[in-house]
């Protein structure tokens, strides 16, 4: 059984992968194009990378429960505090990012023709509301849609806790629980999928994927897979071996759908028909592999790598700061090339850590400590 700290650190490292993937997916030479220039398997797995989002949405509940739930039960933890612990830093970053995104797109007359939103869809993006009404509405610094579907998941967390302590010590009802949670997140999108003859358009994706309470039932998975790793706490021998078989068979299975579903003729063709069964078909792959990787599989002991930790430790900031970032470089050079996308990837997660180590890590303890005196208070 991994130690808790080493039981982050491959979730950590899986974490540079992810952001890696999604940076890629949107930005990296020829693949928003038809993916002739490079091989089928290539451009499916780039075109595919919003798959890669369900992992950060599955692996949120996990580390939620893991973090908090103890000390929520035990009330060594206010709610209060725990809603500052688990968004004050993420809020922060969220809001540099749509500031600085909302400053480049004012500052450059092409992007203010494209991309500047109306006073009410600005207000709507801000307050993390915006979602709820359209679903595929463009918001600064785009990629904070996903704090929007994930800021339900965050706020209920303390109640649905209190639900998942009913299934302490019971392992056989915490699975029977997440084929149930499966089938709710999973289930109506295949069944809309057959029902229209293998048909899914774009809007369908854009509702299934961006609204919010569509990624409850993923976040929810998460807390079942880590209140179930809590209740088989010792795997040792075949058990153990066992389950760190299932958990990374698990994740290549699904990395295995996103590069062998029929690959795509268009980039756009990437988020329609069986492609957008990805944005929840592999939730609970995913939640498998985080439960089975506990017990230190083989994919957990290379994901553990410290370089890869390090990567992860920027990844939610690198996600969020890359459109502004891609946008200067668009107006400051010839975007993307090869040479000019790999000196975008590393100044990316450059800024992310200085970012990180300089701003965000200060402020966000100023606010802990200040939160800190007034309960004592």
């Amino acid at each position: 059984m991994a130690r808790a700290g080493e039981e982050l650190e491959h979730l950590t490292g899986l974490r540079s992968f992810l952001a890696l993937w999604i940076v890629c997916g949107h930005y990296m030479p020829g693949a928003s194009a038809d993916g002739s220039h490079r091989s089928a398997n290539v451009s499916a797995i780039t075109c595919r990378s919003f798959a890669a989002v369900d992992l950060f949405i599955v692996m949120s509940g996990y580390v939620t429960h893991l973090a908090y739930g103890n000390r929520l039960r035990s009330e060594s933890l206010s709610l209060r505090r725990y809603y500052l612990l688990r968004m004050a830093h993420i809020l922060i970053t969220s809001y540099v990012a749509m500031l600085w995104s909302l400053l480049v797109v004012l500052a450059v007359e092409e992007y203010r023709d494209s991309f500047l939103p109306s006073i009410s869809t600005l207000l709507g993006c801000f307050g993390f509301v915006q979602h709820w009404i359209r679903p595929a509405t463009w918001c600064p610094a785009p990629p904070s849609w996903t704090i929007e579907a994930l800021l339900p998941s965050w706020l209920l967390y303390p109640f649905l806790r209190i639900l998942v302590a009913r299934l302490e010590g019971r392992p056989g009802a915490l699975v029977m629980w997440m084929l149930v949670v499966y089938a709710i997140s999973f289930g109506p999108l295949l069944s809309l999928y057959l029902l229209q003859d293998g048909h899914l358009n774009w809007g369908q994706f854009a509702t299934t994927f961006m609204w919010p309470p569509a990624q409850l039932p993923d976040f929810a998975l998460g807390v079942l897979a880590s209140e179930l790793s809590a209740a088989l706490p010792s795997c040792s021998g075949c058990s153990g071996w066992c389950r760190a078989m299932l958990g990374d068979a698990a994740l290549l299975g699904f990395a295995a759908a996103v590069v062998m579903l029929p690959s795509p003729s268009t980039h756009a063709e990437c988020q329609t028909d069986s492609n957008v069964l990805l944005t929840h078909g592999g939730s609970l792959a995913i939640a498998l592999f985080i439960f089975g990787s506990a017990s230190g599989s083989c994919l957990a002991y290379v994901l553990r790598h410290p370089a890869l930790v390090s990567l992860g430790k920027y990844s939610f900031e690198v996600y969020l700061f890359q459109w502004p970032l891609q946008a200067l470089f668009r107006r400051l050079c010839r975007f993307p090339t090869p040479e000019t996308f790999m000196a975008f990837l590393l100044l990316l997660w450059l800024l992310s850590g200085l970012y990180v180590e300089f701003i965000a890590a200060p402020l966000t303890r100023c606010l802990r400590s200040v939160n800190t005196q007034r309960e004592k208070l």
